[in-house]
């Protein structure tokens, strides 16, 4: 008979796989998600951010070269990559999509075989049109736009305290 302090080693061995386990069953951590309306007519991308498309959407591969006013400069690219079905030459479907800038980051150096050349807008948001889906190319992300919003509203009740204490002088 087996006294119960030599179990102990065999029971943790089973946790600890047991632990393992579920920990290497867990899918890791996706891309965030797009800013996309609920018809997926509209998706809104900003820059330098690896994106998914949201609930299963899925778009055909390719690229989308951005070019400067001067018709030879390539400002940005937009990728969105056949990780769904890779029929070769980086075409196929996807749900994974990103906005290169190469104010911030290096563009990619090879491009899908059907990549699509258009000018990017001045004001730096592109719109491209493709399968239904509007892209907003270059959109602010949803995080700059509310911590504007924040930064605007400390500004007023920093305004309105000052303005209460020039009055009571």
């Amino acid at each position: 008979m087996h006294s119960p302090s030599s179990r102990w080693p065999v029971v943790r061995l089973i946790v600890g796989a047991a632990i393992l386990s579920v920990a290497l069953s867990v899918p890791a951590r996706a891309a965030p998600i797009a800013d996309c309306n609920a018809s997926f007519t509209t998706c809104y991308i900003p820059e330098n951010t690896l994106l998914q498309l949201p609930d299963g959407d899925l778009a055909i591969a390719g690229d989308v070269l951005l070019f400067e006013s001067d018709g030879t400069t390539i400002s940005d690219v937009f990728r969105i990559f056949n990780n769904f079905v890779n029929t070769g030459q980086g075409t196929g479907l996807g749900d994974l999509v990103e906005l290169y800038s190469a104010d911030d980051v290096a563009l990619p150096t090879s491009f899908s075989a059907n990549a699509v050349a258009i000018f990017e807008d001045p004001s730096g948001i592109t719109s491209y049109t493709n399968n239904g889906t509007t892209y907003v190319l270059g959109a602010p992300e949803p995080r700059s736009v509310a911590l504007l919003g924040l930064a605007g509203a400390v500004f007023m009740v920093l305004r309105r305290k000052r303005a209460r204490t020039i009055r009571d002088i």
